[in-house]
């Protein structure tokens, strides 16, 4: 017997955690790991890492440092929470940390390529983008004027962000 296809609602973000993995972020609510098990063909299985009630639609992830050596996957979505998690742990566990502060769909995330000191920056439906402060878990920065939602964010450089509408 043939097992059962997966069925996905609409993959909302991808990102690159390491050269052997892969993440996803999906309207079922889900972040899938894709881990490569074989390289010819390349073959891969996935786990849940994250599995909550609404649509997750963005996502990024911090590169391995010596208090995480898999690194982070940080997730946001509709929940207008943002959830930042060791990859291979069960979907269940708690997370490293839980952002709070916007008001609406959290629709674009990025990361900092400063690995001694990174920083989140997310942007929402609440026409609003925010940088977060990853040691403390709060919101360092609050760039506000948009016009409308902030569909697209940038940790361009350790003092410079780019935010879209």
């Amino acid at each position: 017997m043939a097992p059962a296809p997966l069925t996905f609602l609409q993959v909302r973000a991808v990102a690159f955690a390491t050269e052997n993995a892969v993440l996803s972020a999906s309207r079922d609510g889900t972040v899938r790991y894709w881990k490569q098990t074989a390289s010819q063909p390349p073959t891969y299985d996935d786990s849940i890492a994250l599995h909550g009630a609404a649509f997750v639609n963005s996502l990024t992830f911090i590169t391995p440092k010596p208090d995480f050596p898999l690194g982070l996957i940080v997730s946001g979505g509709k929940e207008a929470i943002i959830d930042v998690r060791q990859p291979g742990q069960p979907p269940e566990s708690a997370a490293e940390r839980i952002l709070l502060g916007h008001q609406g769909n959290i629709c674009a995330l990025d990361v900092s390529v400063d690995t001694q000191d990174p920083y989140i920056i997310s942007g929402s439906w609440d026409a609003s983008a925010r940088i977060w402060d990853l040691e403390k878990g709060e919101s360092k920065a609050l760039l506000e004027g948009h016009d409308g939602s902030v569909w697209a964010v940038l940790a361009f450089d350790k003092s410079t962000v780019i935010t879209g509408e």
